[in-house]
């Protein structure tokens, strides 16, 4: 017998995640352009009033073309599109780490608004990892684009990257998607970049041995590989593992034509995509082992 105190209580089934689902894009479409614009102005400007830089902002020799020396020379060589590039991308890690930090660790939006199912971790909504959604798709769109002018950053390893990080942001957001998996691999995974745009600019403009600031990027350097380890390789791997579970339970039970008819092929491509950016982590993990190893025979 179902009483009223029996009504009032929350009920666990499956189908609280309603079908019908505006499209998230459009929604967010003044935000995303909002995103690309300021990101452009930050780098215009600073590319601007950084063009004649080369006499107290050096850029490393092998950035420098052939030409251009430091000293004796009527054209000293300056890289303010390097330098402009670090710090835009270092606004939206910072942007996007923090959200996923909060989200996944400290308020857990990223598992308690949603429920605690295969369908809720697929289908829910999240706001934050909506938020997070857009902020992806401005940031690897963005990147793309200005990274084909820029020679280090043009390859085809970093550019398939920002290809594939893109699509999975706009279909994770247009058709809600997979919300509590972007607040990690969109969000969390992102902390540790945060340090490492901070180490690319002393590579790319290196501070002078045994300075404080020499010491600080140090310590970073060995933040951002602890952190890299932990949510890039070895928690990358255990999510990915629940995800690939989760995903495959919905297709098989018919919940992915229930709930977003028509779009199971998505699943599918995240899947595979969630598998090639994985490797993608263990062979970048093995660059930072090398060069560990290589500072190590040096000293």
């Amino acid at each position: 017998i179902t009483t009223m105190t029996d009504s009032l209580k929350p009920r666990e089934t499956r189908d609280v995640v309603l079908p019908t689902i505006p499209p998230g894009f459009c929604r967010r479409r003044k935000q995303i352009i909002a995103g690309l614009l300021a990101l452009t102005v930050v780098y215009v400007t600073i590319h601007y009033f950084l063009q004649d830089s080369g006499s107290y902002l050096r850029p490393a020799e092998q950035f420098c073309p052939p030409n251009t020396t430091y000293e004796n020379s009527t054209e000293v060589c300056s890289r303010p599109d390097l330098f402009a590039f670090q710090v835009a991308a270092a606004i939206m890690q910072l942007f996007m780490g923090t959200v996923g930090f909060l989200s996944w660790h400290v308020k857990k939006t990223a598992h308690n608004t949603i429920p605690a199912t295969p369908e809720g971790r697929i289908f829910g909504y999240i706001e934050d990892a909506d938020i997070l959604n857009a902020g992806i798709f401005v940031y690897q769109v963005w990147d793309f684009i200005f990274s084909l002018a820029i020679p280090e950053h043009a390859t085809f390893i970093m550019l398939s990257h920002h290809a594939a990080a893109a699509i999975m942001a706009y279909y994770s957001l247009e058709y809600q998607y997979l919300h509590h998996y972007a607040v990690y691999f969109g969000g969390c995974s992102e902390i540790s970049s945060i340090f490492l745009v901070l180490c690319d600019l002393d590579v790319y403009f290196p501070s002078t041995p045994g300075s404080p600031y020499a010491s600080l990027i140090f310590a970073f350097q060995v933040i951002f590989t602890f952190l890299f380890l932990f949510y890039r390789v070895i928690w990358w791997w255990k999510v990915s593992y629940r995800l690939w579970s989760d995903t495959l339970y919905v297709l098989k039970s018919g919940y992915a034509e229930q709930f977003r008819p028509g779009k199971s092929w998505f699943l599918y491509i995240f899947l595979i995509l969630d598998i090639l950016l994985g490797i993608l982590q263990v062979y970048w993990f093995g660059l930072i082992v090398q060069k560990i190893l290589e500072v190590l025979s040096d000293t």
